[in-house]
């Protein structure tokens, strides 16, 4: 098993694609600007949080910590799961280390003009893009809609875990 000795890693474009791919392919993935497109369509069980009902205050830290825990608490095993960003880099990422590193962290590529980019780590709030936050194996998932202002989560896991923090949180599940 190999263990990561940082927070987040950027995956490779083959790995992008791969993860991607299965997003389009099993959940329907639908990106859209209208936001009357139904953005998934799940074949599982899921839960819908809408943010336009919900009382979470974004500012507060300690959200970010109780979800970073959820995440923890459904991973398990596993080493990693993924963060994703659409259209933009995405991450392997390991919620148990905590030393955090800069939003946005400056990526040196000689193949950029230069010398590198800024890579922006997605976060739990869709402030403006699909964030994506799911397994590395696929079985749960954290997705985001930004201009519903929703979060979907599925997997066996994760649906009870974030049940049971929801009001803590302040999130408001959705009659969907």
């Amino acid at each position: 098993m190999c263990y990561q000795t940082d927070v987040w890693q950027i995956i490779s474009k083959e790995e992008y694609k791969m993860i991607w791919d299965k997003i389009y392919d099993d959940f329907a993935f639908q990106p859209s600007i209208d936001a009357s497109i139904k953005p998934f369509d799940f074949k599982i069980p899921f839960d819908i949080y809408d943010l336009k009902k919900s009382m979470v205050d974004w500012d507060n830290e300690d959200i970010y910590k109780i979800i970073i825990n959820i995440f923890v608490e459904c991973m398990v095993e596993d080493e990693y799961m993924y963060a994703l960003d659409w259209q933009h880099s995405c991450y392997r990422y390991n919620p148990r280390i905590r030393n955090l590193k800069d939003n946005p962290t400056f990526i040196h590529d000689e193949n950029y003009l230069g010398g590198g980019y800024n890579a922006y780590f997605p976060e739990f709030y869709p402030n403006g893009d699909y964030f994506f936050f799911v397994a590395k194996d696929f079985s749960w998932g954290y997705l985001t809609h930004p201009w519903q202002n929703k979060i979907w989560v599925y997997g066996d896991s994760l649906i009870p875990c974030l049940r049971k923090y929801s009001k803590q949180i302040g999130l408001v599940h959705s009659s969907q």
